[in-house]
C-alpha cells in the first residue's frame, strides 16, 4: 500500500471518536466559548494499526456514569416497587363513619330563665360555655391516644387484627414490637378529623378483613360515646360541687354571725337594743315632762309665799326623786362608755348589719346552686352518628397504580437534582 494512503488513514483513525461517549448525551455539561471550536483530547481515541488494514471499531465500551446512577436510583426501585404494589402488597378495607358531638337542653319557661338571669348571674349559664366543637377536638385526640387502646383491648383483640401472617411483611405488624410503635401503627390506619365549619368528625378505620375494620370502627364509636357521657357528668359534678362549695361557705358565714349576735345578747343582757333605746327614750319623756309640771306648780307655790308648807315639800321631794331617775337613764344612754346604751346599741347594729350581708349572700348563692342543677340535669352532650360503618366490598389500599407512579415521579426528581449537583461539581473543576 502506498504511504501516503497509510498516514492518511493513521490520521483518520486518530481523529475517530470513541461511539460510547455518545450513547447518552450530556446534558448538563458545559463548554468554554473557547472549547466549543477545538477537539477534546479527552474525545480521542488513538488506535493502532494493524497490517495495514482499517481496524474495526469497537462495539462496546464503558458505560456512561450517568446512566448507571439513572439505572440504580430510577429504574430498580421502580421495577421494585412496581412488583410489590402488583402481587405482593395485601388488600386493605377501609370502614368509615361519619359523627358529631351535639349539646341539647331541656325547654325552660320565662320565669325560671329571668330567675336565672336575674339572681343567678353568670353562674347558672357555665354550663352553657362548654363548646361541642371543644368536645369534637377532645374526641379526635382520644381515638389517637393509648387510652382507647386500653379500653378496646379489654373486649377486641386489636393486635391480632394487623398482625395476620396471610398480610404481607411490609405492611402487618410485628408482634414483638412495643406499645409505643404500635400506637404509631395505629395512627396510620386509624384515622378521625373535623371539619371545621360543621364540626362533623370523619372515621376511617382501615383493616386487612372487611369485618375488622367494621369491628375496630364500632369499638371505636362506642368508647367516644362513653368518653363524652363522662365528660358531661364530670362537667355537671364539677360545677354543681363548685356551686355548692359557695353555698357552704356562704350558709358557715351566716351562722357565725348568728352566733356572734347570740353571744352579745347574752352578754348585755339585751334582746334588742335598739327597742331598750326606744323604751327608754319614751320613759325618759314622760319622766322630764312629769319633773316640768312639777316645777310649775312648785313655781306657783313659791309665788304664793306657800314654801313652809308640807304640799310644797312634798312637791320638792317629788321633784329630787325625779331628777335622780332622769340622771339616772341619762347615764345608761350616754354614760361611760363600757356601760353605755349606746356603745351597745353601735356594737348590735354592726353584728346586725353583718347578718343581714350574710342572710342575703346565703339566699343569693342557694338561688345560684338550685338554678345551675336544674340546669345540668336538663343539659346533656351526646354523639349523634348518621354514617355508621357499613362493610366494605372491595379495597381501597393499596392503590396498585398510582402509588408506584408517584414513586417514580420522585425517584426521577431526585435523579435529576443528583446529577445537576454532580455537574455543577465538574464544572468547578474546569
Amino acid at each position: 500500500m502506498p504511504k501516503p494512503v497509510i498516514e492518511d488513514a493513521i490520521v483518520q483513525e486518530k481523529l475517530r471518536v470513541r461511539p460510547g461517549r455518545h450513547i447518552l448525551p450530556s446534558l448538563f455539561r458545559r463548554k468554554m466559548p473557547s472549547q466549543r471550536n477545538r477537539n477534546d483530547l479527552e474525545e480521542i481515541e488513538y488506535v493502532p494499526m494493524h497490517d495495514g488494514q482499517e481496524p474495526e471499531a469497537r462495539a462496546g465500551g464503558k458505560p456512561p456514569l450517568r446512566l448507571i446512577g439513572f439505572l440504580l436510583l430510577v429504574i430498580l426501585p421502580f421495577a421494585a416497587s412496581s412488583i410489590y404494589y402488583a402481587f405482593i402488597a395485601s388488600d386493605q378495607y377501609v370502614a368509615e363513619a361519619r359523627f358529631a358531638v351535639r349539646a341539647v337542653s331541656g325547654a325552660t319557661d320565662s320565669s325560671e330563665n329571668s330567675d336565672a338571669a336575674g339572681s343567678g348571674g353568670g353562674a347558672a349559664s357555665a354550663l352553657n360555655m362548654r363548646s361541642a366543637s371543644q368536645d369534637a377536638y377532645v374526641v379526635t385526640s382520644f381515638i389517637h391516644s393509648t387510652e382507647i387502646l386500653r379500653r378496646i383491648g379489654a373486649k377486641l383483640d386489636y393486635r391480632a387484627m394487623f398482625t395476620k401472617q396471610d398480610a404481607d411483611f411490609l405492611t402487618r405488624f410485628n408482634a414483638s414490637q412495643s406499645d409505643e410503635e404500635f400506637l404509631k401503627y395505629w395512627n396510620d390506619h386509624v384515622t378521625a378529623y373535623i371539619d371545621v365549619t360543621s364540626g362533623i368528625i370523619t372515621l376511617k378505620v382501615r383493616a386487612f378483613a372487611p369485618g375488622d375494620s367494621v369491628k375496630l370502627a364500632d369499638a371505636i364509636i362506642e368508647e367516644s360515646e362513653k368518653l363524652i357521657n363522662e365528660l358531661s357528668e364530670r362537667a355537671r359534678n364539677d360545677i354543681v360541687r363548685s356551686m355548692k362549695a359557695d353555698v357552704e361557705k356562704s350558709g358557715k358565714a351566716y351562722g357565725d354571725t348568728l352566733v356572734a349576735l347570740n353571744q352579745f345578747q347574752n352578754a348585755s343582757g339585751l334582746l334588742s337594743p335598739q327597742t331598750q333605746a326606744k323604751s327608754s327614750g319614751t320613759l325618759l319623756t314622760g319622766l322630764l315632762a312629769k319633773k316640768m309640771e312639777f316645777e310649775t306648780r312648785l313655781f306657783v307655790m313659791r309665788q304664793s309665799k306657800a314654801e313652809s308648807s308640807p304640799t310644797y315639800q312634798q312637791l320638792n321631794l317629788a321633784k329630787d326623786s325625779l331628777d335622780a331617775q332622769i340622771e339616772k337613764m341619762k347615764s345608761e344612754l350616754t354614760g361611760p362608755e363600757n356601760a353605755s346604751l349606746a356603745k351597745a346599741l353601735l356594737e348590735y347594729s354592726r353584728l346586725d348589719t353583718d347578718r343581714l350581708i350574710a342572710q342575703k349572700l346565703y339566699e343569693s348563692s342557694q338561688k345560684n346552686y338550685d338554678a345551675v342543677l336544674a340546669e345540668a340535669l336538663r343539659k346533656t352532650l351526646y354523639l349523634a352518628v348518621f354514617v355508621k360503618p357499613a362493610l366494605p366490598e372491595e379495597s381501597i389500599f393499596p392503590r396498585r397504580v398510582s402509588t408506584p407512579l408517584i414513586i417514580l415521579l420522585a425517584l426521577i426528581v431526585t435523579w435529576a437534582t443528583l446529577s445537576l449537583i454532580w455537574a455543577s461539581v465538574e464544572d468547578h473543576r474546569i
